[in-house]
């Protein structure tokens, strides 16, 4: 997994708009947040559910943040 942050790198597909979503549901750590929802073998769908992300975002993080695993 990489820190990187989804506010600072302008390049990413997100918005500022699902930036700031991310970060409301997530909290001050969403990497860490989303890794251990990963770990804990939930879906992409799950998670978007879990969180009220479409999971499509769900997966845009994941890749963003090279966290592996899921469905």
């Amino acid at each position: 997994m990489t820190h990187r942050s989804i506010l600072e790198d302008r390049s990413t597909a997100v918005s500022m708009e699902d930036a700031y979503r991310v970060i409301e549901a997530l909290g001050p750590m969403p990497a860490d947040a989303l890794a251990a929802m990963v770990d804990y073998g939930l879906s992409d769908d799950e998670i978007g559910r879990y969180y009220n992300l479409p999971h499509e975002l769900i997966r845009t993080l994941k890749d963003y943040w090279r966290i592996d695993g899921g469905f």
